[in-house]
């Protein structure tokens, strides 16, 4: 007993410590594979933040993460003016992970919102955001912002302390987005005329591993792309009395569907 009781101890001073590294920020994304005992060199915008920004010396402790789920605990051995080069101790299993599979699908919007809408569904621990254009969205497809989405999960999944990233997927027709609907254990359309159930009743109700929220553009959906969507088995729902921003929707909605079934899964 006592040796296990020093043990059991041990990895919890561990767990507290690395933890606090990731509460100091000390959180770096590294894009390459990582592995223990491996030496890596980290370069670009996350060399800036490591060595200008946190002031990191040689000697100090980081975590690394690269989108597959695992922290990986590290320590600086050199720096210079274009790299670090970091020794990856060893790989831990992140527990912040999302326990469900939900994928965020939004129409295109103007300004920086889905800039915002890829930041916090990140944080709330989507797995994906696929975006779609539909008739009545009021801009078109744009690489330059697609691609930025994916400096923008890498930045929330740093910030909220996930070892996983939010993919952008896109852009879709709604003839697209049909097809995928029976990828899913349900595929919801959130639709302001909707005075059946909510979302939140469906959710209740219903255990789901991997779910879908489809979100329109400000000015909605046309009546027959819902036709098309029900037609492939979408189910139609409510978001409340109020009509939302499509931001709203999709964030409240993705807090909603997290919340809910991550506590079910428990």
């Amino acid at each position: 007993m006592p040796h296990l009781f020093v043990c059991v101890t041990i990895d919890l001073l561990i767990f507290v410590y690395y933890n606090t590294l990731v509460m100091k920020g000390k959180r770096y994304y590294y894009s390459g594979e990582l592995s223990p005992n491996k030496i890596v060199n980290l370069e670009g915008e996350e060399f800036h933040h490591l060595s200008n920004v946190m002031r990191s010396r040689v000697g100090d402790e980081v975590i690394l993460f690269n989108g597959d789920g695992n922290f990986y605990y590290s320590e600086i051995k050199s720096l210079n003016k274009k790299y670090a080069e970091i020794f990856v101790k060893n790989q831990i299993k992140s527990d912040n992970e999302p326990t469900i599979c939900f994928d965020l699908y939004q129409a295109l919007a103007k300004g920086d919102k889905l800039s915002l809408i890829m930041q916090k569904i990140t944080e709330l621990g989507a797995n994906s955001l696929c975006l779609f254009e539909s008739k009545f969205c009021d801009i078109k497809a744009n690489t330059n912002k697609i691609d930025r989405m994916d400096s923008i999960a890498i930045s929330a999944a740093k910030q909220c302390g996930r070892a996983t990233i939010t993919k952008t997927e896109g852009i879709f027709s709604i003839k697209d987005v049909a097809q995928k609907i029976k990828d899913y254990d349900a595929f919801f359309v959130a639709y302001e005329t909707s005075e059946d159930i909510t979302l939140a009743d469906c959710l209740i109700k219903n255990n789901y591993n991997k779910i879908a929220v489809m979100i329109g553009a400000e000015g909605g959906f046309a009546d027959d792309e819902i036709k098309l969507l029900q037609e492939n088995g979408a189910k139609i729902v409510s978001l409340g009395k109020r009509i939302l921003r499509t931001e709203t929707a999709a964030i409240s909605c993705t807090a909603l569907a997290t919340q809910i079934l991550e506590r079910k899964d428990k």
